[in-house]
């Protein structure tokens, strides 16, 4: 009977710490997959010139012909004091556009009206 119960401890033990012990080399680690967003920013230089269209619906401004998209977090300034919004910009002003650019695509870091 002790037999039994030694044998039965130990068959019992050994499912139990089995799974702790092969876990880490049965499974490979998942390799991490890029994802689109995680493509770095670069500089996209200044445009500046006249607003030739501004979006509000794709969030996106037209300067010189290149269309810009316009963030939440794009600043906007002028020489006027005071706080300026996306929805303050109208074609025809002339204006400065500090991009970076990502996948091809310029983004407004800081727009500043002139």
């Amino acid at each position: 009977m002790l037999t039994r119960s030694l044998l039965a401890a130990a068959l019992i033990s050994s499912l139990i710490l089995a799974p702790a012990v092969a876990g880490p080399k049965d499974t490979p680690a998942p390799t991490p997959v890029p994802s689109p967003a995680a493509e770095h920013a670069r500089d996209g230089g200044i445009i500046a010139g006249k607003l030739t269209s501004v979006d509000f619906q794709r969030n996106s401004i037209v300067v010189n012909k290149m269309e810009i998209a316009v963030m939440p977090s794009t600043q906007i300034q002028a020489n006027n004091p005071g706080y300026h919004a996306f929805t303050d910009l109208k074609p025809g002003m002339a204006v400065e556009v500090y991009t970076s650019q990502v996948s091809g695509k310029f983004i407004a870091q800081i727009i500043t009206l002139r």
